[in-house]
Protein backbone atom coordinates (compact mmCIF):
# COMPACT_ATOMS: atom_id res chain seq x y z
CA UNK A 1 0.00 0.00 0.00
CA UNK A 2 1.45 3.44 -0.64
CA UNK A 3 2.41 5.26 1.93
CA UNK A 4 0.22 8.09 2.47
CA UNK A 5 2.34 11.21 3.71
CA UNK A 6 6.09 12.14 3.64
CA UNK A 7 8.09 14.90 5.72
CA UNK A 8 11.39 15.33 3.64
CA UNK A 9 13.86 16.45 6.88
CA UNK A 10 16.52 18.08 5.85
CA UNK A 11 19.58 18.57 8.50
CA UNK A 12 20.40 22.09 8.71
CA UNK A 13 24.01 22.49 10.27
CA UNK A 14 27.20 20.60 10.84
CA UNK A 15 27.43 18.25 13.74
CA UNK A 16 30.92 19.41 15.85
CA UNK A 17 32.47 18.05 18.90
CA UNK A 18 31.91 20.64 21.80
CA UNK A 19 30.88 20.68 25.56
CA UNK A 20 31.78 20.13 29.10
CA UNK A 21 29.03 18.73 30.71
CA UNK A 22 29.53 15.82 32.40
CA UNK A 23 26.78 13.00 31.34
CA UNK A 24 26.20 10.14 33.88
CA UNK A 25 27.12 6.84 33.10
CA UNK A 26 25.06 3.73 34.11
CA UNK A 27 25.51 1.46 36.90
CA UNK A 28 28.49 -1.02 36.18
CA UNK A 29 29.56 1.15 33.07
CA UNK A 30 32.86 1.97 35.22
CA UNK A 31 33.89 5.56 36.55
CA UNK A 32 35.47 8.06 34.08
CA UNK A 33 38.76 10.12 34.80
CA UNK A 34 39.48 13.57 35.52
CA UNK A 35 40.23 16.66 34.03
CA UNK A 36 39.14 18.83 31.42
CA UNK A 37 39.56 18.92 27.55
CA UNK A 38 36.71 19.30 25.72
CA UNK A 39 36.07 20.84 22.40
CA UNK A 40 39.07 19.81 20.75
CA UNK A 41 39.40 18.53 17.12
CA UNK A 42 38.30 14.90 16.98
CA UNK A 43 41.88 12.78 16.13
CA UNK A 44 40.92 10.00 13.24
CA UNK A 45 44.39 8.93 13.12
CA UNK A 46 44.36 6.03 14.15
CA UNK A 47 41.49 3.76 14.81
CA UNK A 48 42.35 1.27 16.54
CA UNK A 49 40.73 -2.61 18.04
CA UNK A 50 41.17 -1.58 21.86
CA UNK A 51 40.16 -3.22 24.92
CA UNK A 52 36.12 -1.70 25.90
CA UNK A 53 33.61 -2.69 28.22
CA UNK A 54 30.04 -3.85 27.20
CA UNK A 55 29.06 -0.34 26.48
CA UNK A 56 31.71 -0.12 24.43
CA UNK A 57 33.82 2.77 26.54
CA UNK A 58 37.87 1.71 26.56
CA UNK A 59 39.27 -0.30 29.94
CA UNK A 60 41.97 2.69 30.56
CA UNK A 61 44.71 2.80 32.30
CA UNK A 62 45.48 4.93 35.54
CA UNK A 63 47.43 7.07 33.20
CA UNK A 64 44.32 7.80 31.38
CA UNK A 65 45.54 5.92 28.33
CA UNK A 66 43.44 3.74 26.35
CA UNK A 67 44.51 -0.08 25.37
CA UNK A 68 45.08 -1.65 22.07
CA UNK A 69 44.11 -5.10 21.63
CA UNK A 70 46.66 -7.34 20.16
CA UNK A 71 46.71 -9.13 16.94
CA UNK A 72 47.70 -13.04 16.89
CA UNK A 73 50.43 -12.80 14.98
CA UNK A 74 52.42 -10.45 17.27
CA UNK A 75 56.02 -10.89 16.63
CA UNK A 76 58.77 -11.72 19.69
CA UNK A 77 59.72 -7.92 19.56
CA UNK A 78 57.01 -7.09 21.40
CA UNK A 79 55.71 -8.89 24.46
CA UNK A 80 51.70 -8.19 25.12
CA UNK A 81 51.15 -7.61 28.79
CA UNK A 82 48.17 -7.76 31.39
CA UNK A 83 45.22 -5.56 31.12
CA UNK A 84 46.30 -2.60 33.30
CA UNK A 85 43.61 -2.27 36.72
CA UNK A 86 43.02 1.32 35.87
CA UNK A 87 40.17 3.74 36.12
CA UNK A 88 37.71 1.66 35.15
CA UNK A 89 39.09 -1.69 36.40
CA UNK A 90 39.37 -3.60 33.61
CA UNK A 91 38.60 -7.50 34.20
CA UNK A 92 41.97 -9.90 34.63
CA UNK A 93 43.36 -12.22 32.17
CA UNK A 94 43.29 -10.10 29.44
CA UNK A 95 46.56 -9.17 27.15
CA UNK A 96 46.96 -5.46 25.77
CA UNK A 97 49.75 -4.16 23.80
CA UNK A 98 51.65 -1.74 26.46
CA UNK A 99 51.45 1.79 25.69
CA UNK A 100 53.77 4.68 27.21
CA UNK A 101 52.20 6.16 30.16
CA UNK A 102 53.19 9.92 28.71
CA UNK A 103 51.65 9.47 25.47
CA UNK A 104 49.84 6.90 25.47
CA UNK A 105 51.27 5.90 21.77
CA UNK A 106 52.53 2.22 21.24
CA UNK A 107 56.02 1.81 20.69
CA UNK A 108 57.53 1.58 17.14
CA UNK A 109 58.11 -2.26 17.51
CA UNK A 110 54.58 -2.98 19.21
CA UNK A 111 53.15 -1.28 15.93
CA UNK A 112 52.92 -4.36 13.75
CA UNK A 113 51.04 -6.03 16.43
CA UNK A 114 47.58 -3.57 16.65
CA UNK A 115 44.57 -3.41 14.06
CA UNK A 116 43.00 -0.68 12.81
CA UNK A 117 39.14 -0.85 11.90
CA UNK A 118 38.89 -1.58 8.41
CA UNK A 119 35.90 1.03 7.60
CA UNK A 120 35.48 -0.09 3.26
CA UNK A 121 32.91 1.52 1.78
CA UNK A 122 31.14 2.51 5.34
CA UNK A 123 34.08 5.26 4.99
CA UNK A 124 31.29 7.43 3.48
CA UNK A 125 30.44 8.01 7.21
CA UNK A 126 32.71 11.07 6.45
CA UNK A 127 30.88 12.86 4.15
CA UNK A 128 28.90 16.64 4.97
CA UNK A 129 25.44 16.66 6.44
CA UNK A 130 24.60 18.09 2.91
CA UNK A 131 25.16 14.95 1.53
CA UNK A 132 22.96 12.81 4.11
CA UNK A 133 20.55 15.23 3.72
CA UNK A 134 20.27 14.53 0.16
CA UNK A 135 20.94 10.92 0.42
CA UNK A 136 17.97 10.54 2.70
CA UNK A 137 15.10 12.58 0.48
CA UNK A 138 16.05 10.27 -2.20
CA UNK A 139 15.38 7.45 0.29
CA UNK A 140 12.33 8.94 1.59
CA UNK A 141 10.76 9.76 -2.54
CA UNK A 142 11.50 6.42 -2.84
CA UNK A 143 9.64 5.13 -0.32
CA UNK A 144 6.80 7.83 -0.72
CA UNK A 145 6.06 6.40 -4.18
CA UNK A 146 6.60 2.72 -3.70
CA UNK A 147 3.38 0.30 -3.88
CA UNK A 148 4.14 -1.78 -1.30
CA UNK A 149 7.54 -1.52 1.13
CA UNK A 150 8.81 -4.50 2.72
CA UNK A 151 11.95 -6.12 4.16
CA UNK A 152 14.13 -8.39 2.16
CA UNK A 153 16.13 -11.52 3.91
CA UNK A 154 18.77 -9.80 4.93
CA UNK A 155 16.15 -7.19 6.74
CA UNK A 156 16.73 -4.49 4.29
CA UNK A 157 13.99 -2.21 3.03
CA UNK A 158 12.91 -3.00 -0.22
CA UNK A 159 10.72 -0.42 -2.38
CA UNK A 160 8.02 -2.19 -5.04
CA UNK A 161 6.57 -1.13 -7.60
CA UNK A 162 3.61 -2.70 -10.15
CA UNK A 163 2.83 -2.27 -13.61
CA UNK A 164 -0.46 -3.31 -16.17
CA UNK A 165 -1.29 -4.83 -12.05
CA UNK A 166 1.17 -7.93 -13.30
CA UNK A 167 5.05 -7.14 -13.14
CA UNK A 168 6.46 -6.21 -9.28
CA UNK A 169 10.13 -4.20 -10.10
CA UNK A 170 11.55 -4.13 -6.36
CA UNK A 171 14.84 -2.78 -5.38
CA UNK A 172 16.70 -3.06 -2.07
CA UNK A 173 18.12 0.00 -0.50
CA UNK A 174 21.69 -1.27 -0.74
CA UNK A 175 23.58 2.09 -1.22
CA UNK A 176 25.99 2.80 1.46
CA UNK A 177 25.15 6.49 1.69
CA UNK A 178 21.62 5.99 2.02
CA UNK A 179 21.92 3.40 4.93
CA UNK A 180 24.42 5.60 6.48
CA UNK A 181 21.60 8.57 6.28
CA UNK A 182 18.96 6.05 7.53
CA UNK A 183 21.09 5.18 10.70
CA UNK A 184 21.85 8.92 11.20
CA UNK A 185 18.19 10.35 10.63
CA UNK A 186 17.08 7.41 13.45
CA UNK A 187 19.62 7.89 15.77
CA UNK A 188 18.47 11.83 15.39
CA UNK A 189 15.41 11.57 15.85
CA UNK A 190 13.87 7.94 15.81
CA UNK A 191 11.84 8.34 12.77
CA UNK A 192 12.72 8.87 9.08
CA UNK A 193 10.14 11.62 8.01
CA UNK A 194 8.03 8.15 6.31
CA UNK A 195 6.47 5.31 8.33
CA UNK A 196 9.34 1.82 7.87
CA UNK A 197 7.32 -0.99 6.77
CA UNK A 198 5.56 -2.94 8.78
CA UNK A 199 6.81 -4.69 11.56
CA UNK A 200 10.45 -2.85 11.07
CA UNK A 201 11.42 -1.95 14.46
CA UNK A 202 13.27 1.18 14.34
CA UNK A 203 16.66 0.07 16.50
CA UNK A 204 16.51 -3.40 14.50
CA UNK A 205 16.10 -1.18 11.50
CA UNK A 206 19.31 0.91 12.72
CA UNK A 207 21.22 -2.20 12.86
CA UNK A 208 20.32 -3.51 9.65
CA UNK A 209 21.56 -0.39 7.73
CA UNK A 210 24.71 -0.49 9.06
CA UNK A 211 24.77 -3.74 8.41
CA UNK A 212 23.60 -3.40 5.02
CA UNK A 213 26.08 0.26 4.53
CA UNK A 214 29.23 -1.65 4.77
CA UNK A 215 31.32 -4.11 2.94
CA UNK A 216 29.67 -7.19 2.28
CA UNK A 217 32.77 -9.86 2.88
CA UNK A 218 34.42 -6.82 6.03
CA UNK A 219 33.20 -7.46 9.94
CA UNK A 220 31.45 -4.82 11.85
CA UNK A 221 32.25 -5.11 15.61
CA UNK A 222 32.17 -2.96 18.50
CA UNK A 223 34.86 -0.70 17.74
CA UNK A 224 33.46 0.43 14.15
CA UNK A 225 30.14 1.09 15.26
CA UNK A 226 31.60 3.34 18.51
CA UNK A 227 34.16 4.83 15.56
CA UNK A 228 31.43 5.48 13.25
CA UNK A 229 29.19 7.03 16.00
CA UNK A 230 31.95 9.61 16.78
CA UNK A 231 32.76 10.60 12.82
CA UNK A 232 29.20 11.13 11.83
CA UNK A 233 28.91 13.61 15.23
CA UNK A 234 26.28 11.76 17.35
CA UNK A 235 28.21 11.43 20.29
CA UNK A 236 28.71 15.07 20.71
CA UNK A 237 27.39 15.55 23.74
CA UNK A 238 25.24 18.76 22.50
CA UNK A 239 23.84 16.24 20.05
CA UNK A 240 20.44 14.90 21.10
CA UNK A 241 20.23 11.13 20.02
CA UNK A 242 17.61 8.55 20.99
CA UNK A 243 20.25 6.53 23.28
CA UNK A 244 20.99 9.85 25.59
CA UNK A 245 22.09 10.05 28.03
CA UNK A 246 25.83 9.33 26.94
CA UNK A 247 28.43 8.07 28.96
CA UNK A 248 31.50 10.38 28.99
CA UNK A 249 35.12 10.13 30.03
CA UNK A 250 38.61 11.29 29.55
CA UNK A 251 41.04 9.78 27.56
CA UNK A 252 44.46 10.87 27.55
CA UNK A 253 45.45 11.61 24.12
CA UNK A 254 47.58 13.64 21.47
CA UNK A 255 45.59 16.39 19.87
CA UNK A 256 47.27 19.16 17.60
CA UNK A 257 51.21 17.33 18.61
CA UNK A 258 49.69 18.30 22.35
CA UNK A 259 49.42 15.23 24.59
CA UNK A 260 46.27 16.17 26.85
CA UNK A 261 42.75 14.75 28.27
CA UNK A 262 40.35 15.03 25.91
CA UNK A 263 36.15 14.36 26.82
CA UNK A 264 35.16 11.14 25.00
CA UNK A 265 31.34 10.20 24.30
CA UNK A 266 29.28 7.15 24.13
CA UNK A 267 26.14 6.18 23.29
CA UNK A 268 24.46 3.97 25.54
CA UNK A 269 23.14 0.81 23.30
CA UNK A 270 21.78 -1.21 27.10
CA UNK A 271 18.44 -1.09 26.03
CA UNK A 272 18.74 -3.18 23.21
CA UNK A 273 19.10 -6.92 22.83
CA UNK A 274 19.53 -8.86 20.08
CA UNK A 275 18.65 -13.02 19.14
CA UNK A 276 20.03 -13.96 15.43
CA UNK A 277 17.23 -16.61 14.98
CA UNK A 278 14.07 -15.46 15.82
CA UNK A 279 15.34 -12.48 14.09
CA UNK A 280 15.60 -14.16 10.63
CA UNK A 281 12.68 -16.41 11.07
CA UNK A 282 10.85 -13.32 10.84
CA UNK A 283 12.28 -12.18 7.66
CA UNK A 284 11.88 -11.20 4.60
CA UNK A 285 8.27 -9.66 5.90
CA UNK A 286 6.09 -10.28 4.48
CA UNK A 287 7.82 -13.83 3.64
CA UNK A 288 7.37 -15.25 -0.20
CA UNK A 289 9.30 -17.79 -0.60
CA UNK A 290 8.39 -20.52 -2.39
CA UNK A 291 5.61 -18.91 -4.32
CA UNK A 292 3.32 -21.67 -3.53
CA UNK A 293 3.48 -21.67 0.34
CA UNK A 294 5.32 -18.90 1.87
CA UNK A 295 7.25 -19.77 5.06
CA UNK A 296 8.56 -16.87 7.14
CA UNK A 297 12.48 -17.25 7.99
CA UNK A 298 13.05 -18.76 4.08
CA UNK A 299 14.86 -17.39 1.14
CA UNK A 300 15.98 -18.72 -1.88
CA UNK A 301 19.68 -18.80 -3.41
CA UNK A 302 21.98 -20.83 -6.11
CA UNK A 303 22.82 -24.32 -5.01
CA UNK A 304 24.98 -26.30 -6.54
CA UNK A 305 23.74 -29.42 -7.17
CA UNK A 306 26.38 -32.43 -6.57
CA UNK A 307 28.26 -34.66 -8.07
CA UNK A 308 27.44 -33.53 -11.21
CA UNK A 309 29.18 -29.87 -11.29
CA UNK A 310 24.72 -28.27 -11.89
CA UNK A 311 23.44 -25.45 -10.08
CA UNK A 312 19.99 -25.45 -8.96
CA UNK A 313 17.13 -23.20 -6.97
CA UNK A 314 18.30 -23.88 -3.05
CA UNK A 315 15.14 -23.32 -1.22
CA UNK A 316 15.83 -22.68 3.14
CA UNK A 317 16.25 -21.64 6.19
CA UNK A 318 18.41 -17.98 6.51
CA UNK A 319 19.35 -19.33 10.12
CA UNK A 320 20.99 -22.91 9.18
CA UNK A 321 21.96 -21.80 5.05
CA UNK A 322 24.04 -18.79 6.55
CA UNK A 323 24.41 -19.22 10.00
CA UNK A 324 24.44 -23.46 10.34
CA UNK A 325 21.73 -23.11 12.88
CA UNK A 326 23.61 -21.40 15.49
CA UNK A 327 22.27 -18.57 17.48
CA UNK A 328 24.50 -15.47 18.81
CA UNK A 329 26.69 -15.71 21.50
CA UNK A 330 25.99 -11.74 22.13
CA UNK A 331 22.48 -10.51 23.10
CA UNK A 332 22.57 -7.48 24.01
CA UNK A 333 24.20 -3.63 24.63
CA UNK A 334 26.65 -2.48 21.77
CA UNK A 335 28.21 -6.16 21.30
CA UNK A 336 24.55 -7.49 20.59
CA UNK A 337 23.85 -4.20 18.11
CA UNK A 338 27.41 -4.67 16.78
CA UNK A 339 26.19 -8.36 16.01
CA UNK A 340 22.88 -7.67 14.43
CA UNK A 341 24.72 -5.27 11.98
CA UNK A 342 27.19 -8.19 11.30
CA UNK A 343 24.71 -10.67 10.26
CA UNK A 344 22.74 -7.98 8.35
CA UNK A 345 26.10 -8.02 6.16
CA UNK A 346 26.72 -11.79 6.33
CA UNK A 347 23.34 -12.35 4.84
CA UNK A 348 23.72 -10.11 2.02
CA UNK A 349 27.23 -11.33 1.55
CA UNK A 350 25.81 -15.04 1.38
CA UNK A 351 23.08 -13.74 -1.31
CA UNK A 352 25.96 -11.98 -3.70
CA UNK A 353 27.61 -14.52 -3.64
CA UNK A 354 24.91 -17.42 -4.39
CA UNK A 355 22.66 -14.91 -6.64
CA UNK A 356 19.55 -16.62 -8.38
CA UNK A 357 19.06 -15.35 -11.82
CA UNK A 358 16.52 -12.71 -11.83
CA UNK A 359 14.23 -15.22 -14.24
CA UNK A 360 14.17 -17.69 -11.16
CA UNK A 361 13.72 -15.13 -8.48
CA UNK A 362 10.11 -15.30 -6.93
CA UNK A 363 8.88 -11.69 -6.89
CA UNK A 364 8.24 -10.61 -4.09
CA UNK A 365 4.37 -10.16 -2.80
CA UNK A 366 2.76 -6.74 -3.54
CA UNK A 367 -0.87 -6.40 -3.23
CA UNK A 368 -1.95 -3.15 -4.33
CA UNK A 369 -4.12 -1.25 -2.54
CA UNK A 370 -7.29 -0.55 -5.38
CA UNK A 371 -7.44 3.00 -3.54
CA UNK A 372 -3.91 4.16 -2.77
CA UNK A 373 -3.71 7.35 -3.41
CA UNK A 374 -1.87 8.73 -6.22
CA UNK A 375 2.15 10.06 -6.00
CA UNK A 376 4.32 11.50 -8.07
CA UNK A 377 7.60 13.72 -7.59
CA UNK A 378 7.75 16.81 -9.74
CA UNK A 379 11.29 19.20 -9.85
CA UNK A 380 12.19 22.43 -11.37
CA UNK A 381 15.66 21.94 -12.03
CA UNK A 382 18.06 24.67 -9.76
CA UNK A 383 20.43 25.40 -12.81
CA UNK A 384 17.74 25.36 -15.86
CA UNK A 385 14.28 25.13 -13.97
CA UNK A 386 13.70 28.86 -14.43
CA UNK A 387 15.49 30.31 -17.35
CA UNK A 388 15.42 34.54 -17.16
CA UNK A 389 17.78 37.24 -18.85
CA UNK A 390 20.88 38.09 -16.52
CA UNK A 391 20.95 41.56 -17.40
CA UNK A 392 18.14 43.72 -18.89
CA UNK A 393 17.51 47.60 -19.92
CA UNK A 394 14.46 49.21 -18.77
CA UNK A 395 12.26 50.63 -21.08
CA UNK A 396 13.87 48.53 -24.35
CA UNK A 397 11.79 45.49 -25.97
CA UNK A 398 10.18 42.93 -24.52
CA UNK A 399 12.73 39.83 -23.11
CA UNK A 400 11.75 36.13 -22.77
CA UNK A 401 11.60 33.65 -19.43
CA UNK A 402 10.95 29.91 -19.41
CA UNK A 403 10.13 27.45 -16.82
CA UNK A 404 10.22 24.05 -17.17
CA UNK A 405 9.10 21.27 -15.14
CA UNK A 406 9.72 17.46 -14.96
CA UNK A 407 7.88 14.19 -13.16
CA UNK A 408 9.29 11.61 -11.92
CA UNK A 409 6.48 9.49 -11.14
CA UNK A 410 5.12 7.16 -10.68
CA UNK A 411 1.73 8.43 -11.41
CA UNK A 412 0.95 11.25 -14.17
CA UNK A 413 1.03 14.62 -12.66
CA UNK A 414 -1.76 17.49 -12.08
CA UNK A 415 -1.09 21.19 -10.61
CA UNK A 416 -0.25 24.69 -11.88
CA UNK A 417 3.10 26.40 -11.75
CA UNK A 418 3.40 30.01 -10.43
CA UNK A 419 6.42 32.46 -11.45
CA UNK A 420 6.36 35.62 -9.64
CA UNK A 421 8.58 38.65 -10.64
CA UNK A 422 9.48 41.67 -7.94
CA UNK A 423 11.43 44.62 -8.46
CA UNK A 424 13.18 45.30 -5.59
CA UNK A 425 12.96 49.04 -6.33
CA UNK A 426 8.83 48.57 -5.15
CA UNK A 427 7.72 49.13 -9.24
CA UNK A 428 5.17 47.03 -10.60
CA UNK A 429 6.00 43.94 -13.77
CA UNK A 430 2.79 43.82 -15.81
CA UNK A 431 1.90 39.95 -16.12
CA UNK A 432 3.35 39.10 -12.74
CA UNK A 433 2.20 36.50 -11.27
CA UNK A 434 2.20 34.09 -13.99
CA UNK A 435 0.59 31.08 -13.83
CA UNK A 436 0.79 28.00 -15.96
CA UNK A 437 -1.18 24.72 -15.58
CA UNK A 438 -0.25 21.24 -16.36
CA UNK A 439 -3.04 18.16 -16.60
CA UNK A 440 -2.15 14.32 -16.48
CA UNK A 441 2.19 15.19 -16.76
CA UNK A 442 3.05 11.59 -17.41
CA UNK A 443 5.85 9.93 -15.37
CA UNK A 444 9.05 10.68 -17.28
CA UNK A 445 8.14 13.21 -19.27
CA UNK A 446 8.44 17.33 -18.67
CA UNK A 447 6.63 20.57 -19.46
CA UNK A 448 7.82 23.92 -20.64
CA UNK A 449 6.26 27.46 -20.99
CA UNK A 450 7.86 30.26 -22.64
CA UNK A 451 6.01 34.24 -21.95
CA UNK A 452 7.31 37.40 -23.29
CA UNK A 453 7.56 40.36 -20.78
CA UNK A 454 8.47 43.58 -20.81
CA UNK A 455 9.78 46.41 -17.99
CA UNK A 456 8.91 50.33 -17.24
CA UNK A 457 10.17 50.74 -13.71
CA UNK A 458 12.25 54.31 -14.83
CA UNK A 459 15.13 53.14 -12.94
CA UNK A 460 18.27 50.88 -12.23
CA UNK A 461 16.99 47.76 -10.30
CA UNK A 462 16.95 44.54 -9.51
CA UNK A 463 13.77 42.01 -10.66
CA UNK A 464 13.97 38.96 -8.21
CA UNK A 465 12.16 36.23 -9.59
CA UNK A 466 10.62 32.58 -8.04
CA UNK A 467 8.90 29.89 -9.38
CA UNK A 468 6.59 27.22 -7.24
CA UNK A 469 5.18 23.87 -8.23
CA UNK A 470 1.85 23.16 -6.53
CA UNK A 471 0.57 19.64 -7.19
CA UNK A 472 -1.57 18.02 -4.86
CA UNK A 473 -0.03 14.54 -4.64
CA UNK A 474 3.57 15.35 -4.85
CA UNK A 475 5.65 13.59 -2.53
CA UNK A 476 9.01 16.09 -2.03
CA UNK A 477 8.36 19.77 -1.76
CA UNK A 478 12.16 20.23 -1.32
CA UNK A 479 12.61 20.46 -5.66
CA UNK A 480 9.09 22.71 -6.51
CA UNK A 481 10.91 25.92 -6.23
CA UNK A 482 13.66 27.94 -7.28
CA UNK A 483 14.73 31.49 -8.13
CA UNK A 484 16.41 33.71 -9.96
CA UNK A 485 17.76 37.18 -10.65
CA UNK A 486 17.36 40.02 -13.09
CA UNK A 487 19.56 42.95 -12.89
CA UNK A 488 17.89 46.26 -14.44
CA UNK A 489 20.03 48.66 -16.40
CA UNK A 490 18.97 52.35 -17.44
CA UNK A 491 20.36 54.16 -20.62
CA UNK A 492 21.99 56.92 -20.24
CA UNK A 493 22.70 56.02 -16.84
CA UNK A 494 26.16 54.06 -16.61
CA UNK A 495 26.95 51.69 -14.25
CA UNK A 496 26.90 47.92 -14.32
CA UNK A 497 24.94 45.04 -13.04
CA UNK A 498 24.93 44.13 -9.42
Amino acid sequence: MKVKSLIVMVLAGLLVFSGNVLAERPPGAGGGGGGGGGGEPPDYGDLLIIYRDAYGVPYLTEDGCWQPLPTEDCPDTCTPVEAVDGLNEAPDDVWVIPVDPDTCAVSPECAICTEEVDFERINEARSPDTVFASQLADVLVNMATADCLSLDPAGRIVTSRVADDLTVTSSAIDSPLQNLAIYRQLMLTGSIGTDLPPNAEVHDTMARAIGAASSKTGEVNVDLVVYLNEIMGLTDESVQTIFDPKICINVKEEVMGNVQNVRKCFLDFSAYNYYRIPNFGALPDPAYIPESNPQPGTFEYLEEISPVPTFGVGVGLISNVVFDGNDNDETGNIGGFAQAADDTRAVIDYMHSWPLPIIYQTPVSCDVDPGADTTYDLSISDVSGLQVPVQMVDGSEGREFTVNIANAGPDAATGTVTVTAIAESGGVIVGSPWRFAFVDLAAGLSESWTTLFSIDLGERTKINWAATIDAEFDVNSSNNSVTATTNVKVTGGGGGGH
